[in-house]
């Protein structure tokens, strides 16, 4: 039976993270945030210069909003301690600790993003919220990303059942203090705002990408040695499994015991699709993970981690 792809579901933080992770109550500076932005767009007749950074961004048929960027519009110190929750959150549950220079974008009467793809920008792109959803008074807003039953349609067609817009696309809210982050590559869009003109009863987000990964290690994994060893596996890995018909990335955390040898290979995000019909991408990760947990690393005391990047572009 089909499912309604409706409102969505935080992700349970034991799974690794495949296409979607919602978060809330993020940042604990959330309020501070959202008091600048109002501050500064109540104020009647300003003439400081904060009130006239906004770029009405408008691409016909494809883009319509006020964009500022987002890594400047903030006093310094709310800024940074936003930024570095987002690096290490990205670290600690994808595997990705880098961002590119997040926007600061707000939604008000026709504002719309149609479907379209980041695939150029990074492997995850994020959404946090500064809208005041509950109680709003406008509809729209909602982040809409294409089902994994629309994504391979004739794989899941039923000539029985009828379809409406929420068997086809999941609807994410954009709740105050809430983190969404999804596959890039994944045809999204922002459903179109009616309802207000005014930026204080707006949609309101910071909004980016997580870059491609490097490989990451703890601060005890010492000597350059070490460092080419894990880079050499993985690019000997990366080769092995191009013949699998499968693209995306996938980030592992292995944890080292006793005289360097691997005590866990886990995987944080995984993000593989076959490019070969109906083949799964899951024996590769397995072969994957298989063979990262076998690694012996000397100079990896007991303790010591590293987040391991695999990137895979076969085209089948």
């Amino acid at each position: 039976m089909r499912r309604p792809m409706s409102l969505i579901e935080p992700t349970p933080l034991a799974s690794p993270v495949r296409r979607l992770r919602v978060v809330p109550d993020f940042f604990a500076q959330a309020d501070d945030m959202r008091a600048v932005f109002d501050e500064r767009m109540g104020r009647e007749r300003s003439r400081g210069p904060e009130s006239f950074i906004w770029d009405y961004w408008h691409v016909p048929g494809q883009y319509t909003y006020l964009r500022t960027f987002g890594d400047r519009y903030f006093p310094e110190p709310l800024t940074g301690a936003f930024l570095s929750r987002l690096r290490a959150w990205g670290r600690d549950v994808l595997g990705c600790g880098s961002i590119t220079p997040p926007w600061l974008s707000y939604y008000v009467e026709g504002c719309v993003q149609e479907l379209h793809a980041d695939v150029p920008h990074g492997p995850w792109a994020y959404v946090f919220s500064l809208t005041r959803w509950q109680g709003r008074g406008f509809s729209g807003g909602e982040t809409e990303m294409l089902s994994p039953e629309t994504l391979e349609f004739w794989r899941h067609f039923s000539p029985d059942e009828g379809l409406e817009a929420r068997h086809l696309v999941e609807q994410v809210p954009a709740a105050f203090n809430q983190l969404t982050v999804f596959d890039a590559r994944i045809p999204h869009a922002v459903r179109a705002i009616h309802g207000t003109h005014d930026p204080l009863d707006s949609r309101v987000v910071m909004h980016g990408w997580f870059e491609y990964p490097k490989l990451t290690t703890s601060d005890d994994i010492g000597g350059q040695q070490a460092l080419v060893s894990l880079k050499l596996a993985t690019s000997q890995l990366a080769r092995r499994l191009e013949g699998d018909s499968v693209t995306g990335l996938v980030t592992v955390r292995l944890e080292f015991g006793g005289n360097g040898q691997v005590r866990e290979a886990r995987v944080l995000s995984d993000t593989l699709v076959s490019t070969a019909g109906d083949a799964s991408p899951g024996p590769a990760v397995e072969r994957l993970t298989d063979a990262l947990g076998g690694l012996q690393l000397a100079g990896a005391a007991e303790g010591s981690w590293a987040i391991v990047p695999v990137r895979l572009t076969s085209q089948g």
